[in-house]
């Protein structure tokens, strides 16, 4: 493996971790907002698990589907992000809406590790050898 191919891999890795971890230590703080079928800590505790999932993933096998995969988890979790600065969300099927609220340095920390993900992990899937 290629010196450059590995540090994206690698950071890719730790942007992933560092979005999860951002979600799970929130996820406490926003129990009171709740849908029908579950409540908004529960969903920041399953972007923390998906997060997580896809680090595992691109560590385990670094292939175009799990780069891929990485780059589809940071892209819906940034436009839902950004998005609730401008507007509260209104998830379907008994998903807990998502409050509007202004940047918060979690959210800038959070939005930049996703926009990187987007962008490394872009760079992996182009770069990694099929197999």
């Amino acid at each position: 493996m290629r010196p450059f191919r590995f540090a994206a891999i690698l950071w890719t890795i730790v942007a992933l971790g560092l979005n999860a971890y951002i979600h799970l230590t929130l996820a406490p703080t926003v129990t009171d907002v709740s849908g029908r079928l579950m409540n908004l800590g529960t969903l920041y505790l399953i972007e923390a698990a998906v997060n997580t999932l896809a680090a595992v993933f691109l560590l385990v096998r670094p292939r175009v589907w799990s780069a891929l995969f990485a780059v589809l988890v940071a892209l819906i979790g940034l436009i839902t992000l950004v998005a609730s600065v401008w507007m509260p969300l209104h998830l379907p099927f008994g998903f807990p809406s998502v409050p509007m609220s202004s940047w918060t340095t979690e959210k800038a920390i959070s939005a930049a590790a996703q926009l990187f993900v987007v962008i490394s992990g872009s760079v992996v899937a182009v770069t990694v050898r099929r197999h």
